[in-house]
């Protein structure tokens, strides 16, 4: 069992979590980038030395079947710190109750994880100030158990230690081995068990919990990792069906949530999505294009309005669970804004046609040139038996700053911009050279426009916004280091008016402005900066500050009935219901809209469910949560790092003459395979484990069973009992509610989950075999268990030193007999 089967079993396969305890065991193992590595040799292979500590002490292999345990109490806690519950996830529990056990010298040592710079890290904590000062951080791979076999093994003073079920379930082999009493404070595996998926016992890693749809990225780069390319690509689509799509243009938000950010770049997902979809790609080109799935008779019928992101995505799940849904589009062509928008080198037509293909030959319909207004109406579409509508038109109306001079020759909207270059003036490669341009706006469309004029000859872009650079990282990160020299930002600007001087140049009249205090509702006001009025020559001037909604059809078709908050469809953002029964909406239409591809997708994922509960008469909201952080809401900051991307071509940006063909390099096959391979795999074992509520340790704490802002905390111990009843008398904590039927579903859902066998070591494949069977020989044992003599001789024998079986010399036979020892 040495290192070798370690690595084989456990880390290379993504079992690993990062606890440390290997590294603790052994003084020839070290963490690096969260991964336990063999820092000189294993005695076993080298010296033959009988080992397999490191084995044989990891709490992925010596997992335990769940026991049912009563637990000695329950409670859910919040609590009375006000310091900690600005920190806390929920109800500050675990932070309260380590301090105090510092506090009153209950404990010398706590080790639990830290928040260093945003990176959780195991800490040996002593003071109970950096306990607060320091908490709050979202858990992850952090060494707590190497951290605890250090000071096991240097003081006898009481210790505690704070962990997930697996931790715990180490700490507790840690402590039975030591003859330690070690306090054991475990955490809920996956606390965040609200979701449709942590329902139904699927957990979730921090880059599945970052997409908006869900997508399992852990699950597809594994399989990348192992060569199974259609299977990733099969694995997306279960919760993305424009997966090709988001290769490209995806803001790619599961890479913020990393692990690896802080020892290493975060792995580059949205990339391995374009390498594994192009791949997919090119396989169907070299196969015969598959037909179109018929549509059963009697399939209730849903019109989807609008033919983007979100309403793609609503008719491919619901023709997936058996309904027959139609998009109307308005336009010529599907897409919407990504078809219009979205220039070429950023997303080729390719790539869009063949996300559409596929959902056509799922038994979508779609009906082109059919725009919802006077011509076809709610109540047309339902006498023509559609039972559900899906509302998801984007936002097409331009949208200006009303500033004086707007209406000058030469001043343009980025919408309109976009799409005459992008289908109608684009072979025009001069008509923009040696000219300069001016944006007003610095978000991603303005960049778009910015390339487009670039790749038109344009020699120099000013773009003027009022933002900080830092507020435009996101953005400006994404520009190519080649393309960028030519581009000048003016942050924290204002634009006043466009004037036209005598030669007929347009003028861009700018001021410096700063940000004010936020007032009582969060807003901050722009502030003019005295004397700092300037003007910026320009020959084209690109107003790019957003488009709005065009209500005008919409309110015609819907009898001027659907209710609008800030311009926009007003919805329940849970279901994404209007106030329409049986109408929905969602993508840039809809209030508080994220305006991101993958947010649409999401909506139009989230608004399906709602379609089939609505048919099937059920409650919409039953079991469902509003999800702030992944539908509506963009980053509050920029990410500690970002991904590593295969380089942007090398064109010649000399004469600035660049084409139109996609602008990013993509990973190729080696590439692919090697930045998969970087990937931890975080929480994969956790979708296998059955302990939910750490029943290994003295008390348990997590969100699952409490109100929002408490802690649900479970006491398995006498010990632990006596801690959280001194705490609560002592005024600690409030105590509220506990809901012990959500509490029970979470722990039974996880405790019926398989667990993951490990094929058995030749030693402990003869010494069953010998405890089965009983007394054998070695040519009966490697015939019997297909293993080489030689093998079983040199096992069979380290398991007679070891005093596990005995071996007995028989004058009569020509080989010795092995056996188990009898007392």
């Amino acid at each position: 069992m040495s290192f070798e089967l370690l690595k084989k079993e456990i880390i290379d396969v993504g079992l690993c979590q990062g606890c440390g305890l290997c590294t603790g065991s052994c003084k020839h193992i070290e963490m690096e980038v969260l991964r336990p590595i063999l820092k000189d040799y294993c005695i076993l292979e080298r010296d033959g030395q009988d080992c397999g500590k490191c084995y044989q002490s990891c709490p992925q292999v010596i997992q335990k079947k769940f026991k049912q345990k009563q637990p000695k109490a329950i409670y859910s806690l919040r609590s009375k710190n006000p310091e900690i519950l600005t920190k806390a996830a929920n109800g500050g529990v675990v932070t309260t109750l380590a301090k105090n056990l510092l506090d009153n010298q209950s404990l010398a040592k706590i080790i639990m994880v830290q928040d260093f710079n945003e990176k959780p890290q195991a800490d040996i904590v002593t003071d109970p100030d950096e306990v607060v000062k320091k908490a709050g951080v979202v858990y992850g791979r952090s060494g707590v158990l190497e951290k605890l076999v250090e000071v096991v093994g240097e003081t006898f003073e009481p210790i505690g230690i704070v962990g997930v079920p697996c931790e715990m379930r180490g700490a507790a082999e840690l402590e039975e081995e030591m003859n330690r009493e070690i306090l054991k404070i475990g955490l809920f595996c996956n606390s965040q068990m609200q979701t449709e998926q942590t329902d139904k016992g699927i957990v979730c890693s921090p880059c599945c919990s970052g997409c908006p749809s869900g997508v399992n990225a852990q699950g597809y780069i594994s399989l990348i990792r192992q060569g199974q390319y259609q299977d990733a690509v099969d694995l997306i689509r279960e919760s993305n069906p424009l997966p090709s799509i988001c290769g490209r243009i995806c803001t790619n938000e599961c890479e913020h949530g990393c692990t690896l950010i802080g020892d290493d770049h975060p792995v580059a997902i949205r990339e391995l999505k374009k390498f594994v979809t192009e791949w997919e790609i090119e396989q169907a080109k070299k196969n015969s294009a598959k037909g179109k799935r018929n549509i059963k008779k009697g399939a209730k019928k849903v019109a989807i309005i609008g033919s983007g992101p979100a309403g793609l995505t609503a008719a491919y799940f619901l023709r997936r669970i058996g309904y027959a849904p139609t998009i109307f589009e308005k336009s010529d062509q599907t897409g919407g804004m990504l078809r219009f928008g979205v220039p070429q080198f950023r997303l080729p037509n390719y790539v869009l046609d063949y996300d559409v293909q596929n959902i056509q030959n799922s038994g979508v319909e779609i009906i082109l040139n059919k725009p919802l207004g006077p011509e076809m109406t709610i109540e047309d579409l339902k006498n023509d038996g559609f039972e559900a509508i899906f509302i998801a038109t984007g936002q097409y109306k331009l949208r200006t700053l009303h500033l004086e001079g707007e209406d000058l020759p030469n001043v343009h909207v980025a919408i309109t911009f976009l799409m005459d270059r992008k289908y109608r003036y684009w072979e025009n490669k001069e008509e923009f050279k040696g000219k300069t341009l001016g944006i007003i706006g610095g978000g991603p469309v303005a960049i778009d426009v910015a390339q487009t004029a670039l790749r038109l000859g344009a020699t120099k872009v000013h773009l003027v916004d009022i933002m900080t650079e830092g507020q435009l990282e996101l953005v400006l990160k994404d520009i190519p280091e080649n393309e960028i020299d030519y581009m000048q930002y003016h942050f924290t600007t204002s634009t006043s008016r466009i004037t036209q001087n005598n030669e007929g140049k347009l003028m861009l009249n700018c001021y410096k402005i700063e940000w004010g205090t936020p007032d009582e509702n969060g807003k901050r006001p722009l502030n003019k900066i005295e004397d700092s009025d300037y003007e910026i020559p320009i020959d084209s001037i690109v107003i790019a500050v957003g488009q709005a909604v065009d209500f005008d059809q919409i309110d015609v078709a819907t009898d001027n009935k659907l209710e609008k908050e800030r311009n926009k469809i007003k919805i329940n953002e849970v279901t994404f219901e209007t106030n329409i029964p049986g109408v929905f909406a969602g993508g840039d239409i809809i209030n508080n809209s994220k305006a991101v591809a993958i947010a649409a997708i999401a909506h139009g994922k989230e608004a399906a469910i709602s379609i089939d509960k609505f048919l099937k008469g059920e409650d919409l909201i039953a079991g469902r949560y509003k999800q702030d952080k992944m539908f509506f809401t963009g980053p509050k900051k920029s990410p500690k790092d970002y991904s590593p991307k295969p380089g942007n071509l090398e064109e010649a940006t000399e004469e600035i003459q660049w084409s139109f063909e996609e602008i990013d390099q993509m990973f190729n096959e080696d590439m692919a395979l090697k930045e998969a391979r970087r990937c931890l795999s975080c929480n994969h074992f956790c979708s296998h484990c059955q302990d939910f509520p750490a029943i290994y340790s003295d008390l348990t704490a997590g969100e699952v069973g409490s109100q929002k802002g408490y802690t649900t905390v479970v006491v398995w111990t006498d010990k632990g009992k006596e801690i959280v009843e001194s705490a609560i008398k002592n005024g600690l904590f409030e105590e509220g509610e506990v809901n012990e039927g959500e509490l029970n579903k979470a722990i039974n859902l996880k405790s019926k989950r398989e667990l993951l066998t490990f094929e058995k070591t030749p030693r402990q494949q003869i010494l069953d075999y010998i405890t089965i069977q009983g007394q054998s020989t070695i040519s009966d044992l490697a015939k019997q268990l297909d293993i080489e003599p030689k093998k079983v001789r040199y096992e069979a024998l380290r398991l007679a030193q070891l005093m596990q079986i005995e071996m007995k010399v028989d004058p009569d036979m020509d080989e010795p007999l092995f056996t188990l020892i009898c007392d």
